[in-house]
């Protein structure tokens, strides 16, 4: 059984999936997901992608809804027993369900940590407790386990983008004038990040070309408004591959562009009581994975009240101008991504689950 809850826990899922069956063709995959794993050969239960929300207030709003379909997927697993339960990401709903799991006897399988290390150290004793085995994709990760619940077994696998990007997009040329924007998967990011994104667009010459990359046609929709964006639907690999800049959402975006070398400005807003609480709980300086792996700002950050149009164009403007300022970042994306274990994650995250 699997369940993910996210467009990203979806793509990293389903190759999850692909990699499971070309190793066990017998294996039966069933759970909560997106279209991606269904394409995959999983029976999906219930697309969990379209209820994905970001941030406490919202958590809170469907509060009734999330809990109807947490426990139909327990009663799904503890009618179907299987083998065992791989969590995907998604820990404000995984780490409730591995706890129903480890009630009833069902292994749990963890694939990519959540990032307690950033904002609630304390729940690693929890998943010490519900947890079977922890497949890791950040290499800092493991070393962290083993001082906050060392009884834990933890695999470092690797990051699952690096074996969908191939050796020849190293070599694409950039066009100097496309700008790249990705306001985020869930529709309350993209009501929140789109507008200042649209105001820094309002900021730039007349001369740049903006495409946004939607992940679904409800987001698409979103962001139809703005004259000078194009709006595409599944296409942002592709142009991280031949933009000169990226304005993204903190989140897996940061790491797509950093595998694909575009050099980026990362944005983030969210309700001001969810800020206001992850303040209190957040325990790093970063936000974007590039500046967390690295320990420092390698890509440049505007985050709640910092994320003003005119400040983010300002700095946009700044990189456009710099081909110095670009090829650092390039520079230092490509040492980040060096450090994560090349490709291949998806083939020794299923090697071990068929092993444990």
């Amino acid at each position: 059984m699997f369940i993910a809850g996210e467009a990203s826990g979806d793509a990293h899922a389903a190759e999850l999936i692909k990699a499971l069956r070309a190793q066990s063709p017998d294996v039966t995959v069933f759970g909560g997901g997106g279209a991606k794993m269904q394409a995959a050969g999983m029976e999906l239960l219930l697309d969990l992608t379209e209820h994905a929300v970001v941030g406490l207030v919202e958590v809170l709003r469907n509060y009734g809804k999330f809990r109807e379909i947490f426990w139909d997927l327990v009663e799904e697993a503890e009618k179907r027993k299987p083998d065992a339960v791989v969590l995907v990401d998604f820990p404000g709903f995984n780490l409730r369900f591995a706890a129903q799991m480890k009630e009833r006897g069902i292994k749990v399988i963890y694939y990519i940590s959540p990032q307690l290390w950033a904002w609630h150290a304390s729940r690693a004793k929890q998943i010490e407790r519900d947890v079977d085995l922890m497949l890791c994709i950040f290499p800092f990760e493991k070393d962290w386990y083993a001082k906050h619940a060392p009884k834990l077994r933890v695999e470092f696998v690797g990051h699952p983008f690096a074996e969908r990007v191939g050796e020849s997009t190293k070599s694409e040329t950039r066009n100097p004038k496309l700008i790249l924007l990705l306001p985020g998967s869930r529709e309350r990011e993209v009501a929140k990040i789109f507008p200042i994104i649209a105001g820094v667009v309002d900021r730039m010459p007349n001369d740049l070309e903006f495409i946004a990359a939607a992940v679904n046609e409800q987001s698409a929709a979103m962001m139809m408004s703005h004259p000078r964006i194009k709006v595409e639907l599944g296409t942002a690999h592709e142009l991280m591959q031949h933009a000169t800049l990226a304005i993204t959402a903190s989140g897996t975006a940061t790491m797509e562009c950093a595998f694909y070398g575009c050099p980026m400005i990362v944005v983030y807003k969210v309700n001001w009581l969810t800020y206001l609480i992850g303040r209190m709980v957040v325990k790093v300086k970063w936000l974007g994975m590039p500046n967390v792996i690295a320990g420092r700002e390698i890509v440049p950050e505007f985050i709640q009240h910092d994320a003003k149009p005119e400040r983010i164009a300002a700095m946009a403007h700044d990189l456009l101008e710099n081909d110095e300022k670009r090829e650092v970042m390039q520079r230092e994306l490509a040492s980040i991504v060096a450090s994560l274990g090349g490709a291949g994650a998806s083939e020794r995250a299923a090697k071990l689950i068929l092993s444990s």
